[in-house]
């Protein structure tokens, strides 16, 4: 993400100097603070699960001093309560692919705890998004779904698809890019096939699970 700041987001002007953000899957908050560098006066609503990830969130936050930064211990998902959380989860693990989807995040060597859910359309009411960031690995689709009725009031959104083969009827490129087009939005793909894209340590698990991650870029 660091690498692509420049282009980021390319696709999107916001409407007015307030804009509102969500950023699904902030981790330690590289895209809040991009967001808050280029567009200041932004609002911006940061959820992330990982307790480790969360703690550095909050500290960049914090001592930046960025005013109009929520940030929610927790994972988007399409129901409110506890679920299980898989994945590196240490105060110095490498975080990339901690996810609720098992079938994506239980690789060797991971671990499990449990973490809060919670439902993204009781926060987006009847408000107007200008930008939704779902980089949620492997549950993009579910929380899609979950806000189908709210998308005619999104104006921008970012998801990275998290597919393998034995996913995809869950999670697939191919049901979002439709549920986004229908909803009105001019969708670009992008594949994400980077050599740096994951640790040698996950060569193996690479391998076996046969991952793909794609970007979409989705705009009216």
């Amino acid at each position: 993400m660091c690498r692509e700041a420049d282009e980021f987001p390319a696709f999107f002007t916001p409407r007015a100097d307030d804009a509102l953000f969500i950023d699904c899957g902030a981790n330690i908050g590289v895209t809040m603070l991009e967001c808050k560098v280029r567009w200041p006066h932004a609002k911006i609503i940061c959820f992330e699960p990982d307790p480790f990830a969360f703690a550095s969130l909050q500290r960049n936050v914090d001592v930046n001093d960025l005013p109009g930064v929520r940030c929610i211990e927790a994972a988007v998902s399409d129901c409110d309560g506890q679920a299980t959380f898989y994945g590196d989860l240490a105060p110095t693990a490498d975080g990339r692919g901690n996810s609720l989807n098992a079938g994506w995040a239980e690789r060797p060597g991971s671990t499990s705890r449990t973490v809060a859910c919670r439902r993204l359309s009781p926060l987006i009411a009847d408000q107007q998004i200008d930008f939704l960031k779902l980089d949620i690995e492997g549950s993009e689709q579910a929380v899609l779904q979950e806000i189908a009725h709210q998308l005619p009031q999104i104006h921008a959104i970012y998801v990275e698809v998290h597919e393998t083969p034995a996913t995809l009827a869950e999670n697939s490129v191919d049901a979002i890019t439709q549920q986004l087009t229908a909803a009105g939005f001019t969708v670009d793909a992008q594949q994400r096939d980077y050599e740096f894209a994951l640790p040698p340590h996950l060569a193996q698990w690479q391998a076996t699970a046969r991952p793909t991650q794609t970007q979409l870029l989705c705009w009216r």
